[in-house]
């Protein structure tokens, strides 16, 4: 195998790597958004309650909410910090390539990789 073949391959293979961090970071966004609107959502329910006066056993479960809800969020902003991370060092490992070859061999999109990149054929 030719240098350059075993160049283009390692490339294809980044190429690879840097579309699914990518996707992962891509979901991440989304699953913290949807966290972000649960809590704001629940700070609503905290202000209704106070209006109303609610029980203890309602504010009780308003906090455990609340709780769980923040949890959730800093446990998946921890992983998009760790997500992100890996896109960017896939990231520069995919330019060293690009530097190497002067060019990347993108591969044909077909439906599998189209859809393995999360739907965009732009990626």
């Amino acid at each position: 195998m030719s240098e350059n073949a075993d160049l283009e391959r390692r490339a294809l293979e980044a190429l690879l790597r840097y579309r699914e961090r990518l996707a992962k970071v891509e979901a991440l966004e989304k699953e913290e958004a949807t966290a972000h609107q649960a809590l704001v959502e629940w700070r609503g329910r905290v202000d209704s309650s106070m209006c109303d006066g609610g029980m203890s056993a309602d504010r009780s479960n308003l906090v455990k909410a609340g709780q769980d809800a923040i949890s959730r969020l800093h446990n998946i902003r921890l992983a998009m910090s760790e997500a992100t991370a890996e896109l960017k060092s896939a990231f520069t490992t995919l330019v060293a390539f690009d530097d190497g070859l002067a060019y990347l061999p993108i591969p044909e999109a077909t439906d599998s990789n189209v859809k393995d990149a999360g739907g965009s054929p732009e990626e």
